[in-house]
C-alpha cells in the first residue's frame, strides 16, 4: 500500500486489503463479508485511541507555554510550532471530513438516508467549515453486500480506467501528505531558513529533503512514504496491475468499501499523531504537569468600604488535579525561622484566634524535570473583631406611623450578609440595602437585633439595640416662608395663595408629609375672618382680609394630620410690614 518501512498498524491494514481482494476473488458468503463490519469497528476504535494521543500532544503546547511564562522565558518557539500544530489539526479534520462524506454518499445511495452521526464546526485560516466527525455503525446497513454502488461510484465500467471520483481519494491523501510535510520542514531556525517543497512523486523526495534541517529529514521521509499510495496494485485473479481505486472498490460490498475508507482515515489520524508529536518535540522544555486550566480572579480583599478602590486580577491557573502539592509554612513570628515551619499538603488551615494583621510565608513544592523544586510564597490577612452597630441617619428615636430609615452594619462582614430583625416594630428591607422600621401608635419601646451570616452558612447574633417610640413631632405653619413670630412683607403676603405646614428646615427629618384639613385667617382691626381650604389654599374672604393687613397683626390657624395620623393645630401670628 505504501513505500518505506511499515508500522505494525500499516501492516495490519495491508493485510486487510489482501483479505478483501481474496474474499472478492473467492466470492465467499455474506456471513464472511459481514465480518468486515466488526473489522471496521475495530479500526474506528483504534482511531479513537490515536485521538487521545493527539489531544495529549496538542495540550502539551499549553503546558510548555505555561512553564516558559512561569520561568520568564521566551514563547516565540511555542508560538511557531503551536500555530503549525493548529494548521495540522485543521488539515487533518478536513481530510477526514472528505473521506467520511464520500463514505456517507455511498451508504446514502444504498440505504436512502443520510448516515452522518456527528458534525462539528471548525475555524481555519480560510474560514469556518462544518466537518463530519463520525458515521453511524455499519451494523445498521441493510444492503451490506451491495457491490454495484461502490463499483459504480468509484470505478465504473472499466477497471483499467476508473472514475475521477475514485482517483480523487489517493489524490486527497497525497495533498494532505504534502501539506503536512511542508509544515514539518519549512521554518526559520536562527539564521537558517529550512524549506521542504513537496515533489511530484517519490523519485524527487531526496532532492526535496536536501533543503530541510538534517535533524528532520528522517521523520519527514517516514511521514511522506507512509502516506504515499501506489498508483497501481496487483489485481488478484486478473493477472495484471490495476489502478488503486479499482483494486480497492471494484465489486467490493458496501461494508468492505466503508472499512476501506475507515482504514484510510486511520492513516490520516496516525500521521496527525506522529507529526503533532514531532512538532511538540521541537520545544525543548520539561513542562509542569497539569490537567486542568481554570480562570482565577483574586484581589487584596473581598470587602470594600464606601469610597475605597482596588484592582481585581484575572488570570488562568493551570494545575494537576491528581497531584496534591507539598507545602511548608510559618505564620507570624514563625515566618522568620524556616526550621520551625509546619508541613502540609494541598491547603493551609487558618484559625482567626486573635484580631489584627497576620502574615503567612512558606514554600510550595513543584515538580520540574521530575525533581521537586520549592517556590516561595507569602500571604497577608486581617482578623477583625465582630461588632454590630445600628444607625438612625434621620433620627434617634422611632416615630409612630413614619417610615423610620434604619441602617445595619457589622464590621468584618459583607453588608449583604448582615440582617436586622425587630421586636415591637416591623422591618422591611429597601432596594438600597437599608431598612424601614414602622411603629404602631401607642408603642412605647422597640428593639432591633443585628445578625450576620458566616461563610460556612451559620448565623451569629451581634447585638440587640433598644429604641424609644414617640408620636411624630409637631410641625410649623409657614406664611410666605415665615414661621410664627417672624414679620412678613405686605407684598409677599398679598401674592400668597396658600399656606404650608412643614418641619423646621434644621430638623433631620426631611421626608415627612403633612395634610392640611382647613383653618381660618384673622387680621387685627378687621371684622370677621377668612377660611383656609383643605390642602392649604385661601378662599376669597381670606384674600380680602389679607389685602387690609398692611401695618397690622395677622393670625392664621390650621388643622393638619401628620404621618402618624394624629390631627393637630398649627398657628402663625406676625406683623405685616
Amino acid at each position: 500500500m505504501a513505500g518505506g518501512k511499515e508500522t505494525p498498524r500499516q501492516k495490519m491494514i495491508g493485510m486487510m486489503y489482501l483479505v478483501l481482494t481474496a474474499l472478492l476473488a473467492l466470492n465467499v458468503s455474506k456471513q464472511v463479508i459481514a465480518a468486515f463490519i466488526t473489522l471496521n469497528d475495530k479500526l474506528d476504535a483504534s482511531a479513537e485511541n490515536i485521538d487521545h494521543k493527539i489531544e495529549s500532544n496538542y495540550s502539551g503546547f499549553d503546558k510548555r507555554r505555561a512553564t516558559l511564562k512561569l520561568r520568564g522565558g521566551d514563547t516565540k518557539l511555542v508560538d511557531l510550532w503551536q500555530s503549525k500544530a493548529d494548521e495540522l489539526k485543521d488539515q487533518s479534520d478536513l481530510a477526514v471530513d472528505y473521506l467520511l462524506r464520500e463514505c456517507n454518499a455511498m451508504i446514502e445511495e444504498a440505504e436512502g438516508k443520510d448516515w452522518i452521526k456527528e458534525e462539528e464546526t471548525i475555524e481555519t485560516k480560510d474560514g469556518e467549515f462544518s466537518v463530519v466527525k463520525e458515521l453511524h455503525s455499519l451494523y445498521e446497513i441493510q444492503a451490506y453486500d451491495n457491490y454495484d454502488i461502490p463499483t459504480g461510484m468509484f470505478v465504473g465500467g472499466d477497471p483499467r480506467d476508473p472514475k475521477e471520483r475514485g482517483l480523487m481519494i489517493p489524490k486527497k491523501v497525497h495533498e494532505f501528505r504534502d501539506q503536512v510535510c511542508t509544515l514539518m520542514g519549512t521554518y526559520k531556525d536562527g539564521s537558517n531558513d529550512w524549506v521542504f517543497t513537496a515533489p511530484s512523486n517519490e523519485d524527487g523526495l531526496l532532492e526535496a529533503l536536501a533543503s530541510c534541517n538534517p535533524d528532520d529529514t528522517a521523520k519527514i521521509k517516514q511521514v511522506y512514504e507512509s502516506l504515499t499510495y501506489p498508483e497501481m496494485l496487483p489485481a488478484h485473479g486478473e493477472g495484471m496491475d490495476l489502478p488503486w481505486p479499482s483494486v480497492m472498490f471494484d465489486h467490493a460490498p458496501i461494508v468492505a468499501a466503508a472499512a476501506m475508507f475507515t482504514s484510510v482515515k486511520l492513516d490520516i489520524k496516525n500521521t496527525e499523531s506522529v507529526v503533532s508529536e514531532f512538532m511538540l518535540s521541537k520545544i525543548d522544555v520539561q513542562p509542569f504537569d497539569f490537567n486542568k486550566i481554570e480562570p482565577l480572579a483574586f484581589a487584596r480583599s473581598s470587602y470594600l468600604n464606601q469610597g475605597d478602590s482596588m484592582d481585581l486580577s484575572v488570570m488562568i491557573a493551570a494545575y494537576d488535579s491528581n497531584e496534591v502539592s507539598k507545602i511548608r509554612y510559618g505564620i507570624d513570628a514563625d515566618t522568620a525561622n524556616p526550621a520551625s515551619w509546619k508541613t502540609t499538603e494541598g491547603k493551609i488551615p487558618i484559625h482567626a484566634s486573635s484580631p489584627g494583621s497576620h502574615m503567612i510565608k512558606g514554600q510550595i513544592g513543584v515538580k520540574e524535570r521530575g525533581e521537586l523544586s520549592w517556590k516561595n510564597f507569602s500571604y497577608s490577612y486581617n482578623v477583625g473583631q465582630p461588632m454590630g452597630v445600628v444607625a438612625l441617619p434621620e433620627m434617634r428615636v422611632l416615630y409612630w406611623g413614619y417610615d423610620n430609615v434604619v441602617e445595619g452594619t457589622a464590621s468584618g462582614f459583607d453588608p449583604n450578609k448582615v440582617t436586622l430583625s425587630g421586636h415591637g416594630c416591623t422591618l422591611r428591607r429597601t432596594s438600597n440595602g437599608k431598612y424601614v422600621a414602622e411603629v404602631s401608635n401607642g408603642t412605647r419601646d422597640a428593639s432591633i437585633t443585628v445578625s450576620a451570616r458566616r461563610d460556612d452558612g451559620s448565623s451569629v447574633n451581634l447585638g440587640r439595640y433598644e429604641f424609644e417610640c414617640k408620636p411624630f413631632p409637631p410641625a410649623n405653619l409657614y406664611i410666605s416662608g415665615k414661621k410664627s413670630g417672624e414679620p412678613v412683607a405686605y407684598q409677599a403676603i398679598r401674592n400668597m395663595n396658600r399656606v404650608v405646614v412643614a418641619m423646621d428646615p434644621s430638623a433631620p427629618i426631611k421626608s415627612a408629609t403633612y395634610t392640611i384639613l382647613g383653618g381660618e385667617v384673622f387680621v387685627s382691626g378687621v371684622q370677621g375672618s377668612g377660611s383656609i381650604n383643605s390642602g392649604g389654599s385661601l378662599d376669597d374672604r381670606a384674600q380680602t382680609i389679607i389685602n387690609q393687613s398692611q401695618g397690622k397683626t395677622i393670625a392664621f390657624e390650621v388643622r393638619y394630620r401628620g404621618p402618624d395620623g394624629i390631627i393637630r393645630i398649627a398657628n402663625y401670628t406676625g406683623k405685616v410690614r
